[in-house]
């Protein structure tokens, strides 16, 4: 794991050293600098050593000829595999290093004017790189297939012309101009987030996953990467073939020359993946990996006592990391996620996971997660509520789907209510419906083509597009995101062995019906009962979430006081009359409405980002104080 970043026309060495001084919770143990002999590039990187502690794998890689130099962030999936391979083969590499596979692979590539795009297809990992050719001056940046690492670019042009690239969004303060752009809002507010390739600040863009990008002399070409999701359906195979290619990703998740963990809690996907590492760990003879897991005392969502059991059974050492309470923990840890994503941001585990992190980063380097888990093994409610829309309700007739919609209100379920909601309208017409997580009515209206299906899914049945959807944008937009920038923080770099190519591959192949045929995660529940101590999947799920209607009450009296003054902050921008507001306030801080507590929770940071995002990116620093208690008063 490492931050990279470079800039193009610039042969300027203190200007890439702020930059990666800016970026140095990323990589703490080695800073290299690398520049182009004619001026045209300087690349960067800031090592944080996980594999290969030998100095001759520090970066920037420079090929054995000269020609070729790699900043590589991330890892490859049994990469001392393909290392032994190449070397029985008769081509030695210096160091037991992935980055140094990537930059061979890509030099031989190059070379025979083979694609880029083809070779990193044929890897499994999570990274993001640059790779220079000195002799043709020309410059590719790469993202893997499922956006785990992030690549930012910044233009000093439309486009065109010259370019810096960054781990990080504050790695680019170096570089141009570039004004904070508020029209995002009504992409953030119907995502959560703001999805790729928009930033937030104009000229800027989070390099779309599996996009391979290539400059050469300010012309820009971009190819894709072979995505492992993008296969054809067929019969679902014996579940002992998705269990190998589980355990296989796991075990090189863990191969690392470092200390290594494993996140747990009540759920089965972070439960399943550490179950296999201490499998795993016990047939190699190695010490089993530590736990950790997110605890909130006295409170009906703590999973402590699940996750206690399931290491007991296993022979793991737990440990439980309390949540935040007051207001000023809860505050001071979300201005630091915030500041670390770059954007405003509004899965309120941000929290939780900056917590969670701070702890792990004081016992080991590399974490394995669940994640991704609910996205290609089918977990989610809205997959089974759209496959019930594809084989029944949209042959409905309208008029009665829209008595339906009318009678939800009276069930207690927002789940029920929800799909009858939004079983009133076309495939197309319900696909947005479910996705866009805004449900003010009034602030929906102006939300109209934020959320859409994925392109090459258009022609796809429903539940195929929600997944694709998840897979594709909120994955690496919303819970990547927080792994990524919250354990980078302190220098923790969280591993998802669930989206390793293979078994990605291998999910998207097994019809969702299979995945759902007994309850979400059929598949998945198969694959792992067996390392599971019995009744653990009977364990309901509660999900990383935190009491988000508690913490709306409890940040808005630290900010601003009164519940006037509150409501005035939170629904500013908003256009919606006082008494709008007050309703929306009141559903919001019941508990009653989880929904409406995320909408509004999204309003609250987009005011709290106000405070803190700098105008522009480039001539400043984006690093702001925090922001006092007393300042934030005079905010309204």
């Amino acid at each position: 794991m490492c931050a990279i970043a470079g800039l193009t026309a610039s042969d300027d060495q203190t200007a890439l050293a702020r930059i990666l001084q800016k970026l140095a919770h990323r990589g703490p143990d080695h800073t290299g600098i690398w520049q182009d002999p004619d001026g045209f590039i300087s690349l960067g990187c800031a090592r944080l050593i996980t594999t290969d502690p030998d100095p001759v794998a520090h970066q920037p890689l420079v090929s054995e000829d000269g020609r070729f130099v790699l900043v590589f962030n991330g890892y490859i999936a049994g990469h001392r595999r393909l290392i032994d391979g190449m070397a029985g083969s008769g081509t030695a590499l210096r160091s037991q290093s992935d980055a140094e596979l990537v930059l061979h692979l890509l030099a031989c590539a190059v070379s025979k004017d083979n694609d880029v795009a083809g070779v990193l297809g044929g890897l499994s990992g999570q990274y993001a790189l640059a790779f220079w050719d000195v002799v043709e001056k020309r410059l590719w940046l790469a993202r893997d297939p499922l956006g785990i690492k992030p690549l930012y670019v910044a233009w000093n042009g439309e486009g065109q012309g010259n370019l810096a690239f960054a781990s990080e969004l504050i790695g680019l303060t170096e570089f141009g101009n570039h004004p904070f752009d508020e029209d995002i809002q009504s992409n953030y507010l119907a995502h959560l987030f703001v999805p790729a390739p928009q930033t937030g600040f104009a000229g800027i863009e989070l390099l779309e996953p599996g996009t391979v990008l290539r400059w050469q002399g300010g012309t820009v070409t971009r190819s894709k990467i072979n995505d492992p999701g993008q296969v054809k359906q067929r019969s679902s195979g014996p579940i002992d073939d998705v269990r190998l290619l589980v355990r296989q990703s796991v075990a090189d998740a863990m191969d690392v020359d470092c200390s290594l963990g494993c996140l747990v809690s009540g759920g089965f996907d972070s439960a399943g993946v550490s179950a296999i590492a201490c499998d795993i760990a016990r047939a190699q003879g190695k010490a089993l990996p530590p736990a950790f897991v997110m605890g909130f005392e006295n409170s009906t969502r703590d999973e402590t006592g699940a996750a206690r059991r399931l290491c007991d059974h296993l022979g793991q050492d737990l440990c439980v990391v309390p949540a935040p309470e007051t207001a000023s923990e809860i505050y001071d840890a979300l201005i630091a996620g915030l500041h670390g994503v770059g954007a405003p941001f509004a899965n309120p585990s941000l929290v939780l996971m900056h917590n969670l992190s701070k702890r792990v980063g004081q016992d080991v380097r590399v974490c394995l997660t669940g994640d991704g888990g609910d996205e290609i093994f089918g977990g989610y409610p809205r997959y089974r509520a759209a496959m019930l829309y594809d084989r029944y309700w949209q042959y409905l007739p309208s008029p009665i789907r829209h008595l339906l919609a009318g009678l939800g209100q009276r069930f207690g379920s927002r789940r029920i209510n929800r799909f009858l909601q939004g079983g009133r309208f076309d495939r197309a017409g319900v696909f947005g419906f479910w996705n866009n997580r805004c449900v003010v009515p009034e602030l929906r209206a102006r939300l109209a083509g934020a959320v859409d299906v994925p392109v090459g899914r258009k022609q796809g049945n429903l539940h195929d597009q929600m997944m694709a959807f998840d897979r594709d944008i909120t994955l690496p937009g919303n819970q990547l995101v927080m792994a990524d920038r919250c354990g980078m923080a302190f220098g923790v770099e969280y591993r998802p062995p669930l989206l390793g190519h293979d078994v990605v591959q291998a999910a998207a192949m097994i019809p969702a019906a299979t995945h759902m045929k007994d309850g979400p995660k059929s598949v998945w529940r198969q694959v792992i009962t067996p390392y599971l101590p019995d009744g653990h999947l009977d364990h309901p799920k509660v999900g990383f979430n935190p009491p988000v209607a508690e913490w709306l009450v409890k940040l808005g009296e630290y900010l601003w006081g009164n519940e006037d003054r509150v409501l005035n902050a939170i629904f500013e921008q908003s256009g919606l009359t006082h008494d709008q507001q007050k309703a929306c306030w009141q559903r919001a801080k019941s508990g009653d409405d989880f929904d409406m507590s995320l909408t509004v929770w999204a309003l609250l940071v987009w005011q709290v980002w106000q405070t803190q995002k700098p105008t522009k990116i480039g001539g400043e620093d984006m690093a702001k104080p925090v922001l006092d208690r007393a300042v934030a008063a005079e905010i309204t």
